[in-house]
């Protein structure tokens, strides 16, 4: 198959390809967390978190 005057493999198009995919979840996995910790978290959220944390941690 030739693209833009050059001979292309299909392993090379899939890998192209694979590529692609790879960067677009990227991108959208670092814009989803980033608009996710827009707004800061509630005392609620907070005070569930410190009694996760009291509750596994290990005493000597």
């Amino acid at each position: 198959m030739r693209i833009f005057g050059k001979y292309v493999t299909s392993r090379q198009l899939i890998l192209s390809a694979t590529g692609l995919v790879l960067l677009a979840s990227t991108t959208y996995d670092v814009h989803r967390s980033i608009k996710n910790n827009q707004t800061p978290p509630s005392q609620e959220q907070l005070q569930a978190l410190q009694d996760y944390v009291n509750s596994h941690r290990r005493f000597p």
